[in-house]
């Protein structure tokens, strides 16, 4: 009896016609050391070590070989005697733990077996297998097992994988194990598919492509370290939504990594020129701009990425280094960010960072030019401070909606109770210097001219620190103070005083579309503000507008960027000159000057709803009163007389008359749930009221007769008599 692996076991022999042959045959055998096939080797060397050169091979028979994360089944054993040089394996079933797979019909020759007192060892070999996952596999390999040491060394060549092939050399000594892969041509989407049949945990995706490179890897019971160069080329992948997409992207990646308790401590490099990356809404042509990245730091086994450096260049786009910390189970990843921006270039900036978020704006399709450095602080996930340079920055829409040309200086931004400081001691709670200059630009179809601004911004917070003026077509706003709370939230509130320098009404008027005025426009806005939502304004605002002045007081505007904004304000208006503002209309040509009313002022979306209006000529003018036939006509429409008019000048003398003489004209209209209560200057004689009081010779009197007018028709009419050529009297 002869006793293998703790078990007991019959050796037979018996005679064959070629000489003697000797079986082994094993029920069962547990094997708890990894080494067991090899171990079964040098079994079977001692075992002929002991026989006579008469026998020409020995088989050895094992049904079950059971070790750590594997188990075989059906193993055969055959070694040529005497010469004993030759060896043959094979292997019913192989199956693997850590890749849930079986391996089937696994073949291994050995033409060259060297075995000494120490060494077993296998050059030349050639390994045939197959498994569900890796196909049909024929490879060689060279192996060696030292005897006095337990030292083993697999070296595997020509291995199939997903369309490439690889070479993996192992190596298992008892301070542990290290693993080495040369790919070649490795196929992504074969890659993909293998991960698949392996059940591994990865998002689903679709991806071509190759990869090449070397994987190093050392470890004991579990990796102690890695090391990777690797070779990306024409990656075309995208995951199944598509909101991140490569095409045909090219990249080369090296990283290192060693394990330490709880962590992993790597430091990896990642360069691209060629191809283009999509990660929705950025996209990334590195044709154009190439770009190379460069980082080291941990990665703990909570998910936590400490970034303890990482530089990027992104060529004529960014040039930036930092540090930070990313943790993976946060709903926002980026906890802690140190970045010092080196160069933030134009255009390449706009196009690769910020056209992608700006494709639904009006500012989707900018000319840029300039460049931005700084340096930007989140600690805890919350922006804490930003310091920001710019030089000579420009962009233009080409519609002359926003034109900035050669924005230059530092704006500087810190958190409320932030305490990190970018090269100053700042007390708490004060407010950081900045200052920004500009040479010009459009604004709303407005041209602006030269400007500076020295603001403070602070949370969300601005106040400015020194009076400004912002040139402004042919005028001026002249800002003395403009603070702001909580911007860009909902409870957003601010204070502007100001005073508009004298502004062209025809530049003005030209600029936003409208019917060329003439005259100016200025005047002073003291309190003007915003709480909770609505707009008041504290003082009243006096503007100089057609040689006359316009006053608005008791001003308040809710919710002006609702859905339903809603404003109230009385008006008055003094001593407006009615020239400049007809003859802008074809409603027909008045001189003299208005004067009136405009009280309990009430517009919703923007539509007005209420109002109690009296405009008038004032008393005393002196200026000269004359009215056209076409402004006679129309304002007889308007109070419903305009049958009558017409008639008068189409017929007798007056038809030779282009204008007339007036003593005062007017209108009333108390406007409630749209209707138009309507009065004029003064009672006409035979009812009525006068709209128009005729003076000298020729006279002409333009009498309204209706009390109550509809309020939307009115204004129809109002828009037909001032859009169309109007009648022409003969």
């Amino acid at each position: 009896m002869e006793t293998i692996g703790g078990q007991a076991n019959d050796v037979h022999d018996r005679s064959m016609s070629a000489g003697y042959r000797t079986t082994a045959a094993l029920n069962r055998w547990h094997a708890p050391s990894r080494r067991v096939v090899l171990c079964a080797c040098a079994l079977v060397a001692m075992v002929t070590a002991g026989v006579v050169g008469a026998i020409d091979n020995l088989d050895l028979q094992i049904e079950r070989i059971e070790g750590a994360g594997w188990i075989a089944k059906g193993v055969v054993l055959q070694v040529d005697l005497p010469q004993r040089t030759g060896v043959h394996a094979t292997i019913g079933q192989l199956s693997l733990t850590t890749l849930s797979q079986t391996i089937r019909n696994v073949r291994i020759d050995c033409p060259d077996l060297e075995l000494t007192d120490a060494l077993i060892a296998c050059r030349r070999a050639t390994i045939v297998a197959s498994a569900p996952a890796f196909g049909q596999q024929s490879v060689f390999a060279n192996l060696s097992y030292r005897r006095d040491s337990g030292a083993l060394d697999v070296d595997l060549q020509n291995v199939r994988l997903a369309s490439g092939t690889a070479r993996i050399r192992a190596t298992l000594r008892d301070a542990g194990w290290k693993l080495q892969a040369d790919l070649n041509q490795i196929g992504a989407e074969g890659l993909l598919k293998l991960a698949q049949s392996l059940h591994l945990p990865l998002p689903e995706w679709s991806a071509t492509g190759s990869i090449s490179g070397n994987l190093q890897a050392t470890g004991t019971d579990t990796p102690a370290s890695a090391n990777l160069d690797l070779q990306v080329t024409t990656l075309t992948a995208n995951n199944a939504s598509g909101s991140v997409a490569t095409d045909k992207l090219s990249l080369s990646i090296k990283a290192t990594a060693q394990r330490a308790t709880d962590r992993w401590r790597w430091r990896g490099a990642i360069e691209s020129s060629a191809g283009q990356a999509y990660a929705e809404p950025i996209f990334l042509d590195f044709g154009t701009h190439s770009i190379a990245v460069r980082a080291q730091g941990e990665y703990r086994d909570d998910r936590q990425l400490t970034l303890q450096a990482f530089d990027v260049e992104h060529r004529q786009v960014l040039s930036a280094s930092g540090t930070g910390r990313i943790d993976f189970a946060a709903a926002q990843p980026v906890r802690d960010l140190d970045l010092t921006v080196r160069s933030l270039q134009f255009p390449g900036a706009y196009a690769s960072y910020l056209q992608p978020l700006l494709l639904d704006t009006n500012f989707k399709a900018l000319t840029t030019s300039g460049r931005i450095e700084g340096r930007v602080l989140l600690n805890e996930g919350l922006p804490q401070r930003f310091d920001m340079k710019f030089d000579r920055v420009s962009c233009d829409d080409h519609k002359r909606t926003i034109v900035m040309n050669d924005l230059s200086g530092e704006w500087r931004w810190l958190n409320e109770g932030a305490v990190a400081q970018l090269g100053d001691d700042q007390p708490e709670g004060s407010m950081p210097r900045s200052q920004l200059n500009w040479a010009g630009g459009v604004m709303l179809n407005l041209d602006l001219g030269p400007g500076e601004l020295t603001f403070a911004t602070r949370g969300r917070q601005f106040r400015l620190l020194e009076p400004a003026r912002l040139p402004l077509l042919d005028g001026a706003i002249e800002l003395e103070s403009f603070r702001v709370r909580n911007a860009g939230a909902p409870s957003v509130a601010f204070m502007v005083d100001a005073t508009i320098q004298p502004i062209s009404m025809q530049r003005l008027s030209k600029a936003f579309g409208w019917p060329e005025f003439g005259g100016s426009v200025g005047g002073a806005i003291s309190k003007l503000r915003m709480r909770d939502g609505v707009i008041t304004l504290g003082a009243t605002l006096q503007a100089q507008v057609f040689n006359g002045e316009v006053a608005i007081s008791d001003l308040r505007l809710e919710q002006p960027f609702g859905k339903w904004p809603r404003l109230t304000a009385n008006i008055g208006v003094n001593h407006l000159d009615l020239e400049p503002m007809t003859s802008a209309f074809s409603f027909g040509r008045i001189t003299g000057r208005l004067s009136g009313t405009i009280n309990g002022l009430q517009l919703f979306n923007w539509q007005p709803i209420a109002f109690d209006a009296d405009l008038h000529t004032p008393p005393g003018d002196k200026s000269p009163h004359r009215i056209s036939q076409r402004a006679v006509e129309n304002i007889g429409s308007i109070g419903g007389g305009g049958a009558g008019i017409t008639q008068a000048l189409s017929g007798g003398f007056l038809r030779f008359f282009e204008d007339f003489n007036y003593d005062r004209l007017g209108i009333s209209c108390r406007l409630e749930n749209e209707i138009c209560r309507m009065d004029g200057v003064a009672p006409a004689p035979h009812g009525g009221y006068y709209l128009v009081k005729g003076k000298g010779l020729p006279r002409i009197d333009v009498i309204g007769g209706a009390q109550r007018v509809d309020w939307p028709r009115l204004v129809q009419q109002l828009i037909a008599v001032t859009e169309s050529g109007g009648p022409v009297v003969q």
